[in-house]
């Protein structure tokens, strides 16, 4: 970026014109931002002059002739303010040659340099500290207004868009070319994890509680409809897909998704044998079994509140009968009496919610 004659040195015209050698009246002194060049000129005698130029830093040392550019025959030059000048007053001294012989007694001017140790507060729109949730993009937008922006990488948009943690800085500068720089630190924040477990199976009225509570959370959303840290689910509902999306204290969102499957009534394993002979193994008719999640058969029996059993002998006798809550049978009668070793014939009957299984089949007692 060029800036055309500076006000402070175009009134070299007038000094020179009155033979002043003195320096400026007080006023501002010009400003010039760090990563910029500026072009600074003066008036001499029509075409018969030639100028040095001698710049200075803030300590008194003389910047390296590659550091400006004289252009035609020295009444301008280009002052590249590179990144690795000291901020603070720089001092320019002009000192003009005519044709004839003659020289000039030097002028002298000031220059204000800035950078991020020294500049004018313009706006500080960023704030000191900024967070981005994992996986996101933070929008840094220091304002509009400004003739440049020059963020820590060379970009010049006027908004920087980022999803990485660090310190990030931008120079602005404005219509009077006067620039400040900003600078914010981006933060990128961990989703939070929740976790339901695995997937399981229900039985009958079986209820399966899930829990997600975290005091560093603020908002549960599952799909459920529920907007609670937890849930019950209900076995009768049949197969479900449960998922919950959890918001913690920093806006960021995590979430879990589980399986909860309904037993399969309609495919019961039962026992086609047992042996009530008192030795505390297969003692009882137990039944019904489904697989769990594992592939392994479960007894369903605490979870079916309606079960209708009858067992007949092979003459067509009903032998014993249980309803309600299912009742393990021990191979005895009605009456309490042991029943031989023989083959029996049932009929099940039991309802899961709304639906009714039936199951007939024979079972032998085995003394």
């Amino acid at each position: 970026m060029l800036r055309k004659f500076t006000q402070i040195l175009l009134s070299l015209v007038l000094l020179f014109t009155l033979g002043v050698t003195s320096s400026l009246l007080a006023q501002d002194l010009p400003m010039a931002c760090v990563g910029t060049t500026e072009r600074y000129g003066v008036k001499g005698f029509n075409g018969i002059s030639d100028f040095d130029w001698v710049i200075t830093d803030p300590d008194g040392n003389i910047l390296p002739a590659s550091t400006y550019t004289l252009l035609a025959r020295g009444d301008s030059v280009d002052i590249t303010w590179g990144e690795g000048l000291k901020g603070g007053i720089y001092t320019l001294t002009v000192t003009e040659h005519t044709s004839y012989g003659c020289t000039g007694a030097p002028f002298t001017s000031n220059i204000v340099l800035n950078t991020p140790e020294i500049f004018i507060p313009i706006s500080n729109n960023l704030n000191d500290n900024m967070g981005v949730c994992f996986g996101g993009i933070a929008t840094l937008d220091p304002g509009s207004g400004f003739l440049n922006y020059m963020w820590q990488d060379l970009n010049t948009n006027q908004i920087y868009y980022t999803g990485d943690a660090g310190t990030y800085t931008v120079r602005l500068v404005n219509n009077t070319y006067n620039c400040s720089y900003d600078s914010t630190n981006l933060v990128v924040y961990d989703l939070p994890t929740v976790s339901l477990g695995r997937d399981t199976f229900l039985f009958g009225n079986q209820t399966y509680t899930l829990d997600v509570y975290n005091p560093d959370l603020n908002y549960y959303n599952w799909s459920t409809g529920a907007i609670t840290s937890q849930i019950t689910v209900d076995g009768l509902a049949g197969d479900q897909t449960i998922w919950v999306i959890v918001t913690d204290i920093n806006g960021c969102e995590g979430s879990d998704t589980v399986i909860v499957k309904s037993a399969d009534y309609s495919n019961l394993k039962i026992p086609a044998a047992f042996t009530p002979n008192g030795d505390g193994f297969n003692d009882k008719w137990e039944f019904p079994a489904t697989k769990d999640v594992d592939g392994n058969y479960v007894s369903v029996i605490e979870y079916l509140e309606d079960v209708d059993v009858k067992v007949f002998n092979r003459w067509g006798r009903l032998v014993w009968k249980s309803q309600g809550l299912y009742k393990p049978w021990n191979g005895k009668d009605i009456g309490g009496k042991e029943l031989p070793m023989d083959s029996y014939h049932y009929v099940i009957i039991f309802t899961v919610g709304d639906k009714k299984f039936e199951y007939k089949g024979s079972v032998t007692i085995i003394r």
